[in-house]
This record gives structure tokens, C-alpha cells and sequence, in this order.
């Protein structure tokens, strides 16, 4: 179905992709005929995708998928795997504080939300899934630097003064650590943030799972709580993921 939002030669392209799926090694003519292009139009499409690996084109002429749907393919069970995890141990926290929960990975140098759950209460702080914002900044993006590739905290440190990179090394140490990064009125004035890493069998950070919180109710004693339950929750997703620490 084609509606004003769409774009007719992406959907062109998804459907030959689909078609090559569905019949591998076919030639030019016959994949023409099934996606109801006409050849040129469908040789140019599949040019573009050979060229980023998604198809790839045989001696004989016919075409078969590319390794990049491989990855791609991978990255989705990946990232469905991980949120699966998460909606199991989010409802507990959902009853224990109603307040909003996030999810978000290392994507290009930026920090994008992949998730999200919304608080009942009228009183929260708002977001989106997609939204982006630079590494290292708020809880997320601080604990998602700390627990980065050495290569990427170098390179974030680049652009730093001698005594922002003392500042830095000082949070990476405590986030290592405790293994919890909290901020407050960061990104958001008069909100408070706690996030914890989650990690995969390998041992890696591969999300951060945060909590944002108003800061009228995050009064001390509910915020040592807040703490303890988003570490638990960060133990309890990364073994659902087969982290053993």
C-alpha cells in the first residue's frame, strides 16, 4: 500500500529485495518481470544494491542475496534479543516507581534510544524512541563512553583540556567501579537520571538501561532505592543476554 509518506523507489528497491529473497539465483530479465519494472529500472536498482552488499550478482548474470543482510540480520536478533530482556525485568520496576525507562546504544559516535517505557504519572519527562545526543552527555551517554571501546574514549578525550581529561578519567574510574551513572539537571532541568550498563556474553556493554526521574520525587531515600533496583535490573537483564561475571 502506497501512502503520501512513502517513497515509491524505496519501496521499488524493498520489493526487488524481497523478490531475490524469495527466488535466488534469478537473472535480470525474469527479476524485471516479477518486481513489474521494467529492465532498466531494475538493473539500476540492483547496481545500487550491489554496491552496498546487499545483492550480489553471479558469473552466470543471476542475482543472489549479499553478506550485508547478514549483518544486518544479526544486529536485529541483537537488538530484539535485548529488548525481549529488558521487557521482562522492566515491570518490576514500572510497579515499583512508575517512572520512565529507557534503552540506549552506541550508534556512529552518537547515543540513539532504541526503547522505551512510559510512566502513568502526569508529571514526566518526555522522549522518543530515535532521538539522539552526543556521547557522554547525561547519565546514558557518560556511562556508555566509560564502558566504550578504549579507541572511542580516546578519541572523545581529543577535544578535551588537560583538566577536563582529569575530570573524565576521575567518572570513568567511579562509573567502572559502582557501575551506575547518575546526573542530575543534565540534559533536562530538574530531572535527575540513573543508568546502569547492560552486557552481553562476551562481557561487553552493549546498552545502557535508564531510569529518568522529576526531581520532586526523588527524594533521598527513594533514589537509594531507585539505585539499588537499576542495578539488580542491570545483573538480571545481562544474564538473561548469558553475561556471567
Amino acid at each position: 500500500m502506497t501512502t503520501q509518506n512513502t517513497i515509491s523507489s524505496v519501496t521499488e528497491t524493498l520489493k526487488l529485495l524481497n523478490i531475490v529473497a524469495k527466488h535466488p539465483n534469478t537473472g535480470l530479465s525474469e527479476l524485471a518481470r516479477l518486481a513489474e519494472l521494467n529492465k532498466s529500472r531494475t538493473f539500476r536498482i540492483l547496481c545500487t544494491l550491489a554496491e552496498q552488499h546487499f545483492v550480489y550478482q553471479a558469473k552466470d548474470g543471476s542475482y543472489q542475496l549479499g553478506h550485508q543482510l547478514l549483518v544486518l540480520g544479526q544486529a536485529a536478533h541483537h537488538q530484539l534479543s535485548l529488548i525481549q530482556a529488558v521487557e521482562q525485568t522492566s515491570e518490576k520496576l514500572r510497579a515499583l516507581f512508575n517512572e520512565n525507562l529507557q534503552l540506549r546504544v552506541i550508534e556512529n559516535n552518537e547515543v540513539v534510544q532504541i526503547w522505551r517505557k512510559v510512566s502513568s504519572q502526569s508529571l514526566q519527562v518526555r522522549s522518543v524512541v530515535g532521538n539522539r545526543r552526543p556521547l557522554g552527555a547525561g547519565a546514558a551517554g557518560k556511562l556508555l563512553l566509560t564502558f566504550a571501546e578504549s579507541s572511542i574514549r580516546e578519541r572523545f578525550l581529543e577535544t578535551c583540556s588537560q583538566a577536563q581529561i582529569q575530570q573524565w578519567n576521575m567518572d570513568f574510574t567511579q562509573i567502572q567501579q559502582s557501575e551506575v551513572s547518575i546526573s542530575k539537571g543534565e540534559l533536562t532541568q530538574g530531572v535527575y537520571a540513573v543508568a546502569v550498563p547492560i552486557f552481553n556474553a562476551q562481557g561487553e556493554c552493549i546498552a545502557s538501561f535508564s531510569m529518568s526521574i522529576p526531581n520532586v520525587r526523588a527524594e533521598n531515600e527513594r533514589l537509594e532505592q531507585i539505585i539499588f533496583e537499576m542495578k539488580q535490573a542491570s545483573i538480571q537483564i545481562s544474564t538473561l543476554l548469558g553475561y556471567k561475571k
